[in-house]
């Protein structure tokens, strides 16, 4: 694709806070991201490098169920629960357990079966051992005795690999999107770009591709776009993508709603047509690449709104209640402002601190809870200022029992 976006430039230093006090990688063509985020990033052939070393044999079945013998097993001295499928047997992981188990307990029932796998601690013997045959036994028990009430015709995908390591069992109607012919699709359409906030692994793509030329220059930072990217192999996810907004200076992103940039997704389910896909792929990231300047604008927009006063303590409880987020992510936003935004004077405060920290602390849990942080960074940029003034009346009145509450039992952080 040829480039459809130009370079915006900022008021004020320029950025010259960030060339300042970062390396650039100027160098590698990037002179608006520093070094240290640079040397994050990786091309999209090394990204596909790491999918290949990560693969290992793959081996895909269709089986019925009538076809599949559930058994537990002695392989290499570990007693193990797998299938045995053309004269295969092969072990789940803990990811494909829990889903036999869905299918064989109507959803329920995951975490129960599958900390039966786990070592456990035996009080005659003082210490940590490995689960044994009964252990094995009672998952066998389990999963044959609901997976009869399936229909004896009824097909699954069993996804496995040629070591003996089942990584999904799968719906029938379950559809495959190869995670190197998705990154092929993104290097079509934006070549230069770099994969940055990889968590990506041999079954997964996860993270965003940086898109270097959709800079804006300002006095705190350099900002520019990326879009958020998605897809899985074993049935974590669809297929998505999401325009985004980075700044540099911290890798925070943030990921705005947009008419015509709204999210892609698309699940792994019946026929999906491939040359259809990468056409939607490029529509929709081809029509998201002209709103980045927007979605950079609105993010700047948030600068300009003052606190009033209320401590940030007291906004991050009222954002947390008005967005229903746990006393764990609460927390994590919260100290993610106390070691990365309470430096700011009080009086340079803005709701910009806000976002930066609810993005920022995205950064530091599990994949699901980032893509939500970073999604909830785009909704606060998008409040008007109504809800902002709501946010800010109810946030004034919080009080310490308040604080236990949304935060947490113990002592929480002064702000």
């Amino acid at each position: 694709m040829e480039s459809s976006y130009s370079k915006i430039q900022g008021e004020g230093n320029q950025g010259q806070f960030v060339h300042d006090g970062q390396s650039m990688a100027s160098s590698q063509g990037f002179d608006h991201v520093s070094k240290l985020w640079y040397d994050k990033t990786m091309s999209y052939d090394q990204g596909m490098e790491m999918l290949e070393d990560d693969r290992g044999h793959r081996e895909d079945y269709l089986v019925t169920r009538s076809d599949m013998n559930f058994d537990v097993r002695d392989i290499d001295g570990k007693i193990e629960f797998g299938i045995e499928t053309d004269d295969q047997f092969y072990v789940p992981n803990d990811h494909a357990l829990d889903q036999i188990v869905k299918v064989a307990c109507n959803g329920k029932g995951t975490a129960f079966v599958r900390s039966l796998r786990g070592s456990v601690y035996d009080r005659n013997q003082s210490k940590d051992v490995q689960r044994d045959y009964q252990d094995m036994a009672t998952i066998l028990s389990i999963v044959r005795n609901g997976i009869r009430r399936q229909a004896t015709d009824k097909k699954y995908k069993l996804r496995c690999y040629d070591n003996g390591s089942m990584r999904a069992f799968l719906s029938e109607k379950y559809a495959e999107v190869d995670n190197r012919w998705y990154l092929e699709q993104l290097k079509q359409i934006i070549p230069a770009g770099r994969l940055s906030h990889w968590r990506g692994d041999a079954d997964t793509v996860f993270g965003n591709v940086l898109i270097p030329d959709t800079i804006r220059e300002e006095d705190d930072s350099d900002y520019g776009g990326m879009v958020s990217i998605g897809n899985c192999e074993i049935g974590k996810r669809a297929v998505s993508s999401l325009p985004s907004v980075f700044r540099a200076i911290c890798m925070n992103g943030c990921i705005w709603d947009q008419t015509k940039g709204s999210e892609i997704k698309v699940r792994h389910i019946g026929d999906i047509d491939l040359d259809q896909l990468a056409l939607k792929i490029r529509t929709n990231i081809e029509a998201q690449i002209p709103l980045l300047p927007v979605g950079i604008e609105r993010v700047l927009g948030v600068r300009a709104k003052g606190t009033d006063g209320v401590a940030m303590k007291n906004l991050i409880a009222g954002v947390s209640k008005k967005e229903g987020i746990d006393k764990r992510g609460s927390k994590a936003i919260l100290e993610a402002w106390h070691m990365y935004e309470k430096p700011i004077a009080s009086e340079d405060r803005s709701l910009f601190d806000i976002v930066n920290s609810v993005t920022r602390a995205g950064q530091y849990l599990d994949n699901q809870s980032w893509l939500n942080f970073d999604k909830l960074g785009g909704r606060l940029v998008n409040y008007t200022d109504r809800q902002w003034d709501s946010v800010k009346a109810f946030s004034a009145d919080l009080e310490e029992t308040d604080f236990k509450k949304i935060y947490s039992s113990n002592s929480v952080l002064s702000a």
